[in-house]
């Protein structure tokens, strides 16, 4: 039970520090496409650039965290799953919230962005951290 509990723990920790990588990430996007007056792209381009923008800040990251932040859970690989699914959730309430207020945003506040720019994170990170 306790390695459950220390797991959900984990999952929740883990999905936050991508959520705010993920906002800030939004945010500077968001600048950047309202500076040059773009407009967003097809989704399953976008969702491809957010999964290679995603995997570049996951290889960044081993260089200030080269080895695992949290011991494998119960089941190894589960938050390549889960993780990516509560970001995509959230990054798609962000832009709902967000595009409510009158602000533009990019395909990263979409469901869809959101987990792809959080499963190549998780992905880099799952195969390369030691």
């Amino acid at each position: 039970m306790e390695e459950i509990l220390i797991f959900l723990l984990q999952l929740v920790l883990e999905v936050f520090g991508q959520l705010i990588l993920e906002v800030l990430a939004e945010l500077g996007l968001e600048s950047i496409k309202a500076a040059f007056e773009r407009q967003n792209r097809s989704v399953p381009l976008a969702v491809l650039g957010l999964f290679l923008l995603g995997a570049s800040l996951g290889g960044l990251s081993l260089l200030a965290l080269p080895a695992r932040v949290w011991k494998p859970g119960p089941i190894p690989g589960l938050s390549l799953i889960l993780g990516p699914l509560c970001a995509g959730a959230a990054m798609h309430a962000w832009g709902r919230h967000r595009r409510a207020g009158g602000h533009d945003t990019t395909n990263l506040a979409t469901f869809a962005g959101g987990a792809a720019f959080a499963f190549g994170m998780a992905l880099v990170r799952f195969v390369w951290a030691g």
